[in-house]
């Protein structure tokens, strides 16, 4: 959800989270045909809601030394090194934390010649950390990459750019709350050389006929499909839930999303289970005629609506009811769209949800009703005008909750499509420097009829990791 200045409007910094990102690489010693040992360091920007600070990661990796066509080059021993400021965490993560855990998601650029083609490196992360008393905490992430093939010879380059940080704390000290996790988005400094390695692919003879395809399952010993026509960055890995927390999440009903007790019937409180589904879809800006995703199944982090099943049950004549809490654990969505219908606007909300009552009707020979409603604030950040920083400040987001009714006919252990539409309230808070952008930005996107179509999962239990659903049509 965006919101749009004005064309002739002076575009500021906007305001971003912190995190360090350091990335490295050199050559190392050997003869060109042996693997590389790299190391670079880059200055990178990342991004709080109280501001940008330029900090450093470091970075390592093993390139082979040359390539062959239709050969994989895969980097192996990837490492990314983090140093977080004590101001960093304590903005971030909850107070009493006592331990951080994470991923990382590097986008690379792979090229060769014109030829560009783009790699995300989102297997990385890093294990649990206890936080210092007062020092920086240092994350390291590893993980296995994709693998790369090229269909001519000639330089292949890599290159860094944008690192997403996802951080999860623990231990706060309240033994009833769910992890808190954080999203840091980092982009390479202005001027910054992130580049990474370059590994030389020989030219094959006129007379030498391309490698056939084996079919074998290791990428690293065999061609695995034909000879690509320019780059092929091999398979993409596809993003996993968080593993469902062992306790139930804390919160209570809300009386007033509730129907009525039919007649003859009984209400009754249930201890409840632990239990999670993944929702995905698509967030609709009437106003701006296009749409965002929301929990993006192909992005690097997939949230969760962790549930507290059957808190409460009703019975009475034909009528079963089951009612459940959720928490809304998404992480942030980014929307591009053409405001005034010309100009290119980015902009990343964050759902800011507070727990969700959700009612599943059943009765003999009717579709069951599935209804969540809850209340939650959008926040606005990371705005740009043409690819320009806009500056809106730390708080800019709805003046009052946005009311979220959803509706489905599914039982909610099975999951199912989910209906409904948001009136999104006026904005408030945007701006810096004594710049108020809160008009502006409410007259590009406030208002009612904004679409929500949502898919929830199939609902699993503690300990596990949902399935991720398909995304719904728009």
């Amino acid at each position: 959800m965006t919101g749009a200045p004005s064309g002739g409007r002076t575009a500021r910094l906007a305001a971003v989270v912190a995190v360090s990102c350091v990335l490295g690489l050199l050559p190392g010693s050997g003869s060109a045909a042996r693997d590389r040992q790299a190391r670079l360091t880059a200055a990178y920007d990342c991004t709080l809601p109280s501001g940008t600070r330029q900090v450093e990661v470091a970075f390592g990796a093993t390139f082979p030394g040359s390539g062959a066509v239709g050969k994989p080059i895969r980097p192996t021993a990837v490492s990314v090194r983090t140093s977080l400021p004590r101001p960093v965490v304590a903005e971030l993560l909850p107070e009493g934390t006592a331990s951080v855990a994470g991923t990382a998601v590097l986008a690379t650029t792979v090229a060769q010649g014109r030829q560009r083609a783009a790699a995300q490196w989102a297997g990385l992360a890093s294990g649990e950390v206890q936080l210092p008393a007062q020092d920086a905490v240092d994350l390291g992430f590893s993980g296995d990459v994709p693998y790369v093939t090229v269909g001519a010879g000639g330089d292949v380059t890599f290159t860094a750019g944008k690192l997403d940080l996802t951080l999860t704390a623990s231990g706060s000290g309240d033994p009833g709350a769910r992890p808190a996790t954080a999203e840091l988005a980092c982009a390479p400094a202005g001027g910054a050389d992130t580049l990474l390695a370059t590994v030389p692919v020989e030219t094959p003879a006129a007379d030498t006929p391309p490698a056939p395809s084996t079919g074998s399952a290791d990428p690293d010993t065999a061609t695995p499909r034909d000879t690509p026509e320019g780059i092929d960055a091999g398979p993409q890995p596809r993003a996993a839930a968080d593993t469902c927390p062992a306790q139930p999440p804390a919160g209570k009903l809300d009386p007033n999303r509730l129907p009525p007790v039919p007649p003859g019937g009984e209400a009754g409180e249930l201890e409840p289970t632990s239990m999670c589904a993944v929702p995905a879809g698509f967030a609709t800006l009437r106003k701006l005629k296009s749409s965002a995703l929301v929990n993006d199944p192909r992005g690097p982090r997939i949230g969760l609506m962790h549930l507290a099943m059957r808190m409460r049950e009703v019975r009475a004549p034909d009528y079963v009811e089951y009612d459940h809490l959720g928490i809304m654990q998404l992480p942030d969505t980014e929307g591009t769209f053409l405001t005034f219908g010309f100009q290119p606007i980015t902009a990343k909300v964050r759902f800011e949800p507070e727990p969700a009552t959700i009612v599943n009707i059943i009765r003999p020979g009717k579709r069951p009703v599935t209804r969540v409603g809850y209340r939650q604030h959008l926040r606005l950040y990371d705005v740009r005008v043409n690819g320009v920083p806009l500056d809106v400040g730390p708080r800019c987001r709805t003046s009052r909750p946005v009311e979220t009714e959803l509706t489905g006919s599914y039982p909610v252990s099975e999951g199912g499509l989910l209906e409904g539409e948001l009136d999104i309230p006026p904005l408030h808070g945007c701006g810096a420097g004594g710049e108020d952008l809160d008009t502006l930005l409410s007259g590009a996107v406030s208002g009612p009829g904004n679409a929500l179509k949502i898919r929830q999962g199939r609902v699993c239990g503690a300990g596990s990791t949902c399935k991720i659903p398909e995304l719904p049509d728009l």
